[in-house]
């Protein structure tokens, strides 16, 4: 009997597929691994206080990846740094014609991310705007398929690609673990980076991680 069609991981394939889904393996033991070492190299990141910032640490250094990978080519997005809901710190949204990808840590595999207003604003506003261009642009984004990278948590233990329920909070559908694909060897978690980390890296790290540590889990 043949397989039943199931459209949310057919888009997900059309959109990600294993030319781009194997970039993902190593983009993010390369940050964690990049996270741990900044923390072992810092003294206040080793307090009972500062250790609680790793998990935003985490975030700061899989978006550095992913922007960076997209800059490269290596991932046929578009990578834009757009505002929360509240003024006080910016995410990652990689984007093509089709679809908008957040990047976000969740505790198990197959959950949604927590609630969030800034993943909810793909939408049309509710009025229009004063010029037609502006107009065109807010309906281009409207029709815009919105996807999740969603890795975690504190230890790298899986990556999924998942479509949101727009209305409820859960997955409509998810891929199955990317970590498990085939990907390029010198990319392993156990053999780490060849060089040692850039000090201007870190550095921007922590002042990202301050400026915006309430908004950025």
């Amino acid at each position: 009997m043949p397989t039943a069609a199931n459209p949310a991981l057919d888009f997900l394939e059309e959109q990600f597929p294993f030319l781009v889904r194997r970039q993902v393996p190593g983009a993010l033991r390369r940050a964690y691994h990049l996270v741990d070492e900044l923390m072992a190299r810092t003294p206040w990141l080793l307090t009972p206080s500062g250790k609680f910032q790793r998990g935003d640490l985490i975030v700061v250094a899989v978006e550095a990846e992913f922007e960076k990978l997209a800059k490269a080519g290596s991932l046929p997005f578009e990578p834009t740094w757009e505002d929360y809901a509240a003024p006080t710190g910016k995410h990652l949204v990689l984007r093509n014609e089709d679809t908008c990808m957040t990047i976000n840590q969740i505790e198990a595999e197959g959950k949604k991310p927590r609630k969030a207003i800034f993943r909810n604003v793909f939408g049309m506003p509710n009025q229009d705007f004063l010029f037609d261009d502006w107009n065109r642009e807010s309906r281009e984004r409207a029709g815009l398929k919105h996807a999740l990278l969603l890795h975690g948590y504190q230890d790298l233990k899986f990556a999924f690609l998942g479509i949101p329920d727009p209305a409820a909070n859960r997955l409509i559908e998810w891929t199955t673990n990317l970590l498990q694909i085939p990907h390029p060897v010198e990319q392993a978690a156990e053999e780490g980076p060849r060089e040692s980390p850039d000090p201007e890296s870190m550095e921007n790290i922590i002042r990202l991680v301050i400026d915006n540590d309430d908004d950025i889990k």
